[in-house]
C-alpha cells in the first residue's frame, strides 16, 4: 500500500471524519431515544398513579387501603416488573401484590425530567427499578389532613432492552451509512482528481516525445500549475538549444586552430624535431578527440523526453551509407530486423548510435556483418578477429584502440556508451557466432 498516495490520505482522512462524525451522531441518537423510552415510561407510570389515587380510602380504623385492582395485571403478580408503594410517616407502608415481601427503600438521590421527580433505586430480586414519586395529601376532616408519598415504579431492564434493540439498530444503520459515505467519497475523490491524472498522461506523452506541450481543458485550480509546467517546459527547450548551440558553435571553432597547430607539428618533424612533433601531434589528437567527442554530445538529446524510434529504417540507411564509402572492402550485411521493432531513444541518437555500432562492425569484418533484433535487442556481430575475453571490458573506455592498423580515434563505442546511457539501455558486448565480436543493444 502506498502511504504517499493522494487518493489514500483524502480516503483515510475522510473515513476518520465520517467515522467520529457518525459515533457523534450515534450516540446523540441513543440519548435522544433514551429520553424519549424514559418520557413514555413516565407518562404510563403517570396514568398508572392516578389509577391508584382513585382507589385509595380509609377504613373506619384510619387504615390505608387500595380498593380493587389496577387495570395492568403485572401489579398483581409477583415480582411482576410494575410496582407500587404508598409510604407514610411512621406507619407501615402499603404494597402493590408485585412486591410481594419486599419493601421499597426510601430513595435518596433523585432527578427531574419534565417536572417530574424520578429515582434509580434498588427492587425487588437485585433488580433495578425506575420510579416516579408523587406526593398525596388526603383531608380527613376536622382541619387533619394525612401526607403520603407514593412510587410509582417499573423494573429498569424494560426501559435498557428496548433502548438496547434500538441501539443495535442505530448500529447496524449507521454501519451501512458508514459504508456507503465511504463509497460515495471515495466516487468523489477519484472524480476530483481525474484531471491529476490527465495531467499526468499529458506529461508522459511529452516525455515520450508525442506532445511539446501541456494541451485540453483544465479546471481553474489545475490550470496554473499547466501554464508554470508549459513555461518550465518551453524555458528547457530553449536553454537545451542554446546550450547545444554553443557547444557546437565552440567545438567547430577550435577545428580550426587544431589544423593549424598540427600543421606546425609537422613543420617541426620535418625540421628534424620528431620528439617535439610527437608531443604536438598527440596533443592535437586528444584534442581533436575532444572536439569530436563534445560535437557528439551536443548532438546527443537529454534522454527526457524520448519519443519512440523505428529501428529497422535507421539500420538500412546505415548499413547503405557504409555499402557506398566501404571502397575495396566489400562487407556482406545481412539485416534481421522487423518493422515493428522500436527502441525508446531520439531518432538522431539512434542513427548516431547504430552508424558507430554498424561502422566499428564493417571496419573489422572480413566478409560478413549479421544485424539482427531479437527479445527486444539489437545485436551486431561481425567474422573478424573478435576481442579476447580479458579486453571486452577495455574496448569500452573512450579513445582505447586494441589494433592502430584500423582507422579511427576509439572514440566511437565511448559515445555510444554514453547514448545508451543516457537512455537506459546498455551494451552487451561477446564473442559472436561468427568468431568476431558481437555488440548488442538492449534495455537495461
Amino acid at each position: 500500500m502506498n502511504f504517499n498516495s493522494l487518493k489514500l490520505r483524502l480516503l483515510v482522512a475522510a473515513g476518520l471524519a465520517i467515522s467520529v462524525l457518525l459515533l457523534i451522531a450515534g450516540f446523540s441518537f441513543f440519548y435522544i431515544f433514551q429520553r424519549y423510552v424514559e418520557r413514555v415510561a413516565i407518562s404510563q407510570l403517570d396514568d398508572q398513579y392516578i389509577q391508584l389515587v382513585n382507589r385509595v380510602r380509609i377504613d373506619d380504623s384510619g387504615k390505608l387501603f387500595v380498593q380493587g385492582k389496577l387495570s395492568d395485571p403485572r401489579f398483581s403478580k409477583p415480582y411482576g416488573g410494575l410496582y407500587w408503594q404508598i409510604n407514610e410517616s411512621n406507619l407501615p407502608p402499603v404494597r402493590s401484590l408485585s412486591l410481594f415481601d419486599e419493601i421499597i427503600a426510601a430513595p435518596k438521590d433523585s432527578q427531574q425530567i419534565d417536572g417530574n421527580i424520578i429515582h434509580l433505586i434498588g427492587g425487588p430480586n437485585g433488580s433495578r427499578l425506575f420510579s416516579l414519586e408523587k406526593q398525596l395529601v388526603l383531608p380527613i376532616g376536622g382541619g387533619v389532613d394525612r401526607k403520603l408519598s407514593i412510587l410509582m415504579a417499573v423494573d429498569r431492564i424494560s426501559i435498557d432492552e428496548t433502548v438496547g434493540k434500538f441501539g443495535g439498530e442505530i448500529l447496524r444503520g449507521l454501519g451501512y451509512l458508514w459504508a456507503l459515505l465511504l463509497a460515495t467519497t471515495a466516487a468523489v475523490i477519484l472524480l476530483g482528481l481525474r484531471p491529476l491524472e490527465a495531467l499526468r498522461r499529458d506529461v508522459g506523452a511529452i516525455r515520450l516525445g508525442g506532445s511539446k506541450q501541456i494541451s485540453g481543458h483544465y479546471p481553474s485550480e489545475v490550470e496554473g500549475l499547466v501554464s508554470e509546467l508549459n513555461g518550465l517546459l518551453f524555458d528547457k527547450h530553449e536553454q537545451l538549444e542554446r546550450t547545444r548551440l554553443r557547444v557546437s558553435n565552440l567545438a567547430h571553432g577550435l577545428k580550426t586552430p587544431l589544423t593549424i597547430i598540427s600543421s606546425i607539428g609537422d613543420s617541426v618533424e620535418r625540421a628534424g624535431l620528431k620528439s617535439e612533433a610527437r608531443e604536438i601531434h598527440d596533443g592535437v589528437t586528444d584534442m581533436n578527440g575532444l572536439v569530436e567527442r563534445e560535437l557528439a554530445r551536443a548532438r546527443m538529446a537529454t534522454g527526457h523526453a524520448v519519443q519512440l524510434s523505428k529501428v529497422q529504417p535507421v539500420v538500412l540507411r546505415v548499413v547503405g551509407a557504409l555499402d557506398k564509402t566501404s571502397g575495396d572492402h566489400m562487407v556482406h550485411w545481412q539485416v534481421d530486423v522487423p518493422a515493428e521493432a522500436q527502441v525508446q531513444v531520439e531518432s538522431g541518437d539512434l542513427l548516431e548510435l547504430t552508424g558507430i555500432l554498424l561502422d566499428n562492425a564493417s571496419k573489422w569484418a572480413k566478409t560478413q556483418v549479421n544485424v539482427f533484433w531479437r527479445d527486444g535487442g539489437l545485436t551486431v556481430e561481425d567474422d573478424g578477429p573478435g576481442v579476447p575475453d580479458d579486453k571486452l571490458a577495455v574496448i569500452q573506455k573512450r579513445g582505447v584502440r586494441l589494433d592502430e592498423s584500423v582507422p579511427g580515434s576509439g572514440l566511437g563505442l565511448g559515445i555510444a556508451r554514453d547514448i545508451v546511457d543516457i537512455y537506459g539501455y546498455r551494451l552487451v558486448f561477446a564473442r559472436s557466432k561468427l568468431g568476431g565480436l558481437s555488440v548488442r543493444f538492449e534495455k537495461a
